[in-house]
């Protein structure tokens, strides 16, 4: 049986009202999108009053925040399971997660990556949270550099081409633009692969062959 307002209220008092605020904007921004969410709708329905509400976030913006700190936590939670042993393996496999990842949180993505509600440097915890999320993806590429399976083009260059294509893929499928991974399977794949094969060392550079693919 769910909470009741007073069921909420009685929890509050114990002190894990932000956690029950952030909990229920996260549901809300799944199924309706962060332009569905407010602070004093988000009151009502626990039942307590707004203030008590806004003791624990400003406004509503720094709620947002924090739901996008918790993406960005689950997107390089995701993306550091990935199997790093082979270059070539990781490289696309690190590009699939981070698709299905939108794919599968839509409005959290839209979230963590709108600027025109979470403009950058606005929230710290949330500027670092996207550089750690973005930092697997640059170690990753550092790694296929030093064994020789990516030319070596300066990495933040590598990097920021590996980001605007899995992002733009992301935002594609998304919008509905693209066909999903339910709907295509294997468009991620081959959209990855084709970057990853276009930035290959050539054979006479590369110390190590990436015999697993």
């Amino acid at each position: 049986m769910p909470d009741t307002p007073t069921a909420l209220k009685a929890s509050y008092h114990h002190g894990d009202l932000p956690q029950q605020a952030h909990q229920l904007a996260l549901e809300t921004l799944r199924e309706h999108g962060d332009s569905a969410i407010s602070l004093r709708a988000l009151a009502k329905q626990i039942g307590v009053s707004a203030p008590a509400l806004y003791r624990h976030f400003i406004d509503r913006e720094s709620l947002l925040a924090e739901l996008a700190v918790t993406g960005f936590e689950a997107l390089q939670k995701r993306l550091l399971a990935v199997d790093q042993s082979s270059p070539r393996l990781a490289l696309v496999d690190i590009g699939l997660v981070y698709v299905s990842f939108a794919q599968d949180e839509p409005n959290l993505y839209r979230l963590m990556f709108g600027g025109r509600v979470l403009p950058k440097g606005v929230h710290p915890r949330l500027d670092s949270a996207g550089k750690s999320a973005f930092q697997v993806l640059e170690d990753t590429i550092a790694r296929a550099q030093q064994a020789g399976y990516v030319k070596p083009i300066p990495l933040s260059l590598m990097t920021a081409a590996a980001w605007s294509l899995v992002h733009g893929l992301s935002q594609l499928t998304i919008d509905g633009h693209l066909p999903s991974a339910k709907v295509e399977p294997h468009l991620a794949e081959g959209v990855v692969t084709l970057l990853l094969d276009g930035s290959r060392a050539n054979n006479n550079d590369q110390p190590h062959k990436d015999t697993t693919s």
